[in-house]
């Protein structure tokens, strides 16, 4: 098989050229360079097919890249509108709580800004090959960690606007009759003609009988009826340390227990208990202890 193959490769052979215009062309070779031409032809092709492959997919894969760079591209611009939009939810912070009189919230550090020296839309310019996978982490949990600090600054806005609200409300602050104030508070002589002086903890209001009596702040009965010393009186709880009396009065409208609103009719004027005529004796306490009702008069 050797010497078939040998004597082949060796063997002469004879190529004949016939164009139809011309005489014919011949060429002598051997068998052995037919086949090392078609061999070096063979590479030649295979090896181009080879190069046309790679340099396709080198386009598609370029294509695909400056795609996807455009795409993180977008991404940063996003990312970092929104980064810019959380620090306009700062400034907001800062001003309700200016407005209100609450004292100022505690820094919230956003990614991109000083003191983190770090910009995602930059991070992306660099092309999805260059982005670091950390800076990238640090970036999206920063934005999430000062949104999530954002939010509970805002329920900490809305729960002092709510707790101030309340206080408000159950601050005695109008005038629980339209009566004249005929006794004011502080030290004053006996009214029944003793000889000595005590302390009168509220104001005297004296009107036409039957006058009405309305509640100065927003609160919760907690007594109704006869009380030492006060006749027919009503008591009221405004939470926050605030409660008022309303003593010598008649024709009480409320029962303990009741839910009332500041300007709500309680009672109506009259001359019950130990009194000397028609008036209404009225008392504001602050935790516990009795202080000048005038101070909390419309």
């Amino acid at each position: 098989m050797l010497n078939f193959l040998s004597k082949l490769l060796k063997e002469r052979v004879d190529i004949v050229i016939m164009p139809r215009t011309m005489g014919s062309h011949k060429i002598k070779t051997r068998f052995s360079t037919i086949i090392i031409v078609l061999l070096v032809w063979a590479v030649s092709v295979i090896g181009s097919c080879v190069i046309l492959v790679k340099s396709y997919d080198y386009s598609l894969t370029r294509a695909d890249n400056q795609l996807l760079k455009a795409k993180l591209a977008i991404i940063g611009e996003e990312l970092e509108r929104g980064r810019k939009l959380l620090k306009q939810t700062e400034d907001s912070d800062r001003q309700i709580r200016q407005m209100i009189g609450m004292p100022p919230g505690k820094a919230i550090p956003l990614p991109g800004s000083e003191e983190e020296k770090l910009n995602f839309e930059k991070i992306f310019a660099r092309g999805s090959g260059d982005i670091n996978e950390d800076e990238y982490k640090e970036y999206l949990e920063g934005i999430e960690t000062a949104a999530a600090a954002r939010i509970a600054s805002y329920t900490e806005i809305v729960w002092y606007y709510a707790n101030k609200k309340n206080t408000i409300n159950a601050t005695p602050s109008i005038r629980p009759s339209k009566g004249r104030i005929t006794s004011g508070y502080g030290y004053r002589m006996s009214p029944f003609g003793a000889p000595t002086g005590a302390q009168h903890k509220g104001l005297d209001f004296a009107d036409k009988p039957d006058s009405p009596i309305v509640v100065t702040a927003d609160g919760v009965v907690r007594h109704t009826g006869w009380a030492s010393g006060f006749g027919q009186a009503v008591l009221v709880d405004h939470g926050f340390g605030y409660s008022t009396l309303y003593g010598h009065v008649t024709g009480i409208t409320v029962k303990a227990g009741d839910v009332v609103k500041r300007g709500d009719k309680i009672a109506t004027m009259g001359t019950t208990g130990r009194s000397t005529g028609v008036h209404l004796h009225y008392e504001v306490w602050l935790n516990g202890n009795p202080v000048d009702p005038k101070k909390y008069l419309d």
